[in-house]
């Protein structure tokens, strides 16, 4: 029993640009920032004794996280970021980070570093020239925060020990969003190097194949000059010989028209059965022609063809031609594994098993030997 499936040639692989997979990281990333920064407000309402704007930074904060909101819409969309967009939306979190700073103490607040989680960001995903203005514009909002006048953090609890806690969480949070950006940037950039390899290969395979279909159609068109001399021949030696002699010379002519017939499907308009257009057709009759064609292109066994009652109508959608072709090598292969037998069995079936119609070729020769 055979089982045959027709399979169509997979798409070359869709590969995610690497501006977008940074956008998407950075998206990410400020959601985190976004939570971390209301957390943080709400904590240091209990632990500054100044009156905090908490109006203010929870506005600068909203306004973030609609604008982060807006970007993934973009994006969920189909939208093809490029450089220019990822370094345009770290500006605009740096430019977030500084409002909140200037509200919230200025140059006493401990989470300036932050600063240093962008400037590690561009210069890890961004060219050299955006990297360096993202760096500059850091710089010249940390010196703002230097020169504009701020309010001294009036703590609740003991001075010293507080800032301390505070350098201790800034570092932290800047060192977490900095590794964490890293690892999951380094990975997903692997991934894509992964899938650029996979659809160069797919486009060399492609083109190997091309260039195999052009050689085979020029061997092909130069091939049918000499068949067709053949079988001129062929035909003159069998009206000029009698008993086997003929019969001889007309099985010569008979196998030259059958070269002459794969010749003329590889040379067929799109490329022959690899890329012929399914289409739907009776299953039966199809199958009785092609064991029928094949019966009168060789000598051999004689195939026993049986249709199953309920798969008499019975209808598929496949290329014809790829279809007949795959009957013809089938019934090929159990005349070679049958060759040499006294009595050669050859037998074809079509039935109905359920929703599914089954095919088999079934022969009495030599099988593959199991390991």
């Amino acid at each position: 029993m055979c089982d045959m499936a027709v399979r169509q040639m997979a798409p070359l692989t869709s590969v995610e640009s690497a501006a977008r997979i940074n956008l998407r990281w950075i998206v990410r990333l400020r959601w985190g920032a976004v939570a971390g920064q209301v957390m943080a407000i709400l904590i240091a309402r209990r632990l500054v004794s100044m009156a905090l704007p908490i109006p203010a930074l929870l506005a600068v904060c909203g306004a973030l996280a609609l604008a982060n909101l807006g970007v993934q819409i973009w994006l969920d969309r189909g939208g093809r970021p490029t450089d220019r967009a990822c370094a345009l939306n770290l500006l605009a979190d740096i430019a977030a980070l500084t409002a909140l700073l200037a509200l919230s103490g200025g140059r006493e607040n401990p989470f300036s570093v932050l600063y240093l989680v962008h400037i590690t960001i561009a210069a890890v995903i961004l060219p050299a020239r955006w990297s360096i203005g993202l760096a500059l514009a850091s710089v010249i909002a940390f010196s703002a925060l230097q020169i504009i006048p701020s309010h001294e953090i009036a703590l609740e609890a003991e001075a010293p020990l507080l800032h301390l806690r505070g350098r201790w969480i800034a570092f932290v949070v800047a060192a977490a969003f900095i590794s964490t950006f890293s690892l999951r940037m380094s990975e997903s950039l692997r991934r894509r190097g992964e899938e650029l390899d996979r659809a160069r290969s797919d486009a060399e395979a492609a083109e190997r194949l091309a260039a195999l279909g052009t050689l085979a159609a020029g061997t092909a068109h130069e091939l049918n000059t000499p068949l067709g001399t053949i079988q001129i021949l062929a035909g003159e030696l069998a009206a000029q010989l009698e008993g086997d002699r003929h019969s001889e010379a007309e099985e010569v002519r008979r196998q030259v028209k059958r070269c002459k017939e794969i010749i003329s499907n590889m040379l067929a308009p799109r490329g022959g059965v690899d890329l012929e257009e399914p289409k739907e057709f009776e299953v039966a009759p199809v199958l009785q022609a092609a064991v029928r064609r094949w019966q009168e292109g060789r000598p051999g066994p004689r195939p026993e063809l049986s249709v199953d009652p309920a798969a008499v109508r019975a209808r598929a959608r496949l290329p014809v031609r790829a279809f007949e072709q795959a009957i013809a090598n089938l019934l090929d292969n159990a005349a070679e594994a049958t060759e040499g037998r006294a009595a050669r069995e050859v037998r074809v079936s079509l039935q109905r098993v359920r929703e599914e119609l089954q095919l088999t070729v079934v022969d009495n020769g030599v099988g593959v030997p199991e390991p």
